[in-house]
């Protein structure tokens, strides 16, 4: 099949130990758009960095209570302008500071959305706070039961890294092939006074690829697969089919995604790694369709994401200037 890039998304997270025995997560997203132009409030915008964004929690351990958080916007959409009525994407970054005193335990999803969520704040940081959130949880439950509570962590020594990437192309017709790719790496007690070979105490891998038909959003191609690997650099494992994934052929990737996901996963717990790459596959979908424009004759607006947009961030919402002015609509 020849295949044109489109997008490609990249989420990333690191935890490290921090001063006083606290966890320092540094998380970022980053879309590469690669083809088409888009008009979107009264600029142009091409292929390019689409958004860059950041942030840093300081989180209290075990309790995993949020101490501090730092976010951050180097490249975004909407700058203010006019256009815009002088809004524009960082506006509502001051409003994560409510999370502090949150605990990633009790009810981390909820608070956030009520949070930053839908219109009241950024979406792609929302996106990024809501998979670090239950993956830092997973990896301070799993360092729990292996550190004795005695063991005084140094400052800066790593504890874990997560990288996510998925790849959007062009496939015959008007198709769009996902390509993801996700690597977990665990760091032994003490990593950053051990020899290179001996850092890696273990990985995880997932891989999937999806194929999905436009306009229906029907998945008609999908496969996974993982691998786990042991203790040093050279412990690989051998890579194994995941059967689960073949089953999301015949569903749709709009409204109902992330259950349809979750239930297929419901009884495998030790695939929360591969289910947070199925979830990340959606959204960078979506941001597929600007890529697209030109075969499909969109409208600019609706290259965006079309009135589903609607109350996904504060600068789309219902009475914001995006939606009130009709940007991009003609």
């Amino acid at each position: 099949m020849s295949l044109t890039p489109l997008h490609t998304r990249m989420i990333s997270l690191r935890l490290i130990w921090g001063a006083g025995g606290c966890l320092v997560a540094q998380g970022r997203i980053f879309d590469l758009r690669k083809r088409g132009v888009v008009p979107l409030a009264g600029k142009l915008q091409g292929p390019g960095v689409v958004h860059d964004m950041a942030v840093r929690l300081q989180l209290d351990y075990p309790s995993l209570c949020i101490r501090g958080i730092e976010p951050s916007m180097s490249a975004f959409p909407f700058a203010p302008s006019p256009a815009t009525r002088g809004e524009g994407c960082p506006d509502r970054l001051p409003d994560v500071q409510g999370l502090v005193g949150a605990s990633l335990r009790d009810a981390y999803g909820s608070t956030l959305m009520e949070t930053v969520g839908g219109p009241r704040g950024c979406f792609h940081i929302f996106t990024l706070l809501r998979l670090i959130g239950p993956t830092i949880e997973s990896v301070a439950a799993r360092e729990h039961i292996r550190r004795p509570s005695d063991g005084a962590p140094t400052s800066g020594s790593p504890l874990f890294a997560r990288s996510v990437i998925v790849d959007g192309m062009k496939g015959e017709g008007i198709s769009i092939v996902l390509r993801g790719m996700l690597f977990d790496l665990y760091y032994p007690p003490g990593a950053d006074a051990l020899p290179l070979e001996e850092e890696m105490e273990a990985s995880f891998e997932a891989a999937a690829d999806l194929e999905i038909g436009v306009p229906s959003m029907e998945i008609a191609t999908g496969s996974g697969r993982v691998r786990r690997s042991g203790h040093g650099i050279e412990a690989l494992g051998s890579w194994e089919p995941v059967a689960a994934v073949d089953k999301l052929v015949g569903l749709t990737m709009m409204k109902g995604y992330t259950a349809q996901v979750q239930q297929l996963f419901a009884a495998a717990a030790d695939m929360a790694p591969l289910q947070h790459l199925l979830f990340t596959m959606a959204p960078t979908l979506m941001q597929c369709f600007p890529s697209l424009a030109e075969e499909l004759e969109l409208r600019p607006r609706r290259a965006e994401g079309p009135h589903a947009a609607v109350n996904s961030c504060h600068m789309w919402r219902a009475d914001g200037p995006l939606v009130v002015a009709g940007i991009g609509e003609e």
